[in-house]
């Protein structure tokens, strides 16, 4: 199944919807954009209907395989850039698949798995890897993406004050006899003074 939003730069039915409501407030710029989503349109269409009549249940399970098979479907109506971007949109995460590598040979990890963990900053990240991680995900890997030289400086290490832990105080529930016995007693007061008002009383 393609993934959701993967060619809404061809096709974007919302925000098509969106400028024609405009009428004639609509800008130049939303107004190309517009115009190159209708230009497009034939293309999106050309591009569903070929990977409808290609519907397949086999599994490819590394790009090295499954691109040649999607180029030769797509190559008569659609570009390379745009073949590579519907590979991308029709894969998923396969623990049986073949591991990922960029051209200098690091492994691709899938960012949708990704995740987050409090690390004291005393502690060695390896050691907490080993007790608190790996028991669970063995094949999960930790990345350090502190980067204070960046443009816009990248801040993971800081201070956490768990104000619950330290602060919370415990309270005991209301029984629910009591409860009971309090909701009767505006149940009853509710009453008398509705007697009151149309003069029952």
């Amino acid at each position: 199944m393609l993934r959701q939003g993967t060619l809404k730069n061809l096709w974007d039915e919302i925000k098509v919807a969106q400028f024609e409501e405009l009428g004639t407030a609509i800008t130049g710029k939303e107004q190309k954009a517009l115009d190159n989503f209708y230009k497009n349109k034939p293309v999106y269409d050309a591009i569903l209907d070929a990977l409808q009549l290609s519907v397949s249940n086999q599994k490819w399970l590394s790009p090295d395989e499954f691109t040649p098979v999607i180029t030769e479907i797509l190559s008569d109506v659609a570009d390379n850039k745009t073949i590579q971007k519907i590979a991308d949109g029709l894969s998923v995460m396969d623990k049986e698949a073949v591991i990922q590598k960029d051209k200098k040979g690091n492994i691709l990890f899938d960012k949708s798995t990704k995740d987050t963990e409090v690390v004291k900053v005393e502690e060695d990240i390896d050691s907490y890897m080993e007790r608190e991680v790996l028991p669970h995900i063995p094949d999960a890997v930790a990345f350090w993406e502190e980067n204070l030289e960046a443009k816009n400086p990248v801040i993971r290490t800081g201070a956490e004050i768990p104000f619950t832990r330290y602060f919370y105080k415990y309270q005991q529930p209301t029984p629910s006899e009591e409860l009971e016995a309090r909701f009767s007693e505006l149940e009853r007061l509710v009453s008398e003074r509705v007697a009151k008002l149309f003069g029952g009383i």
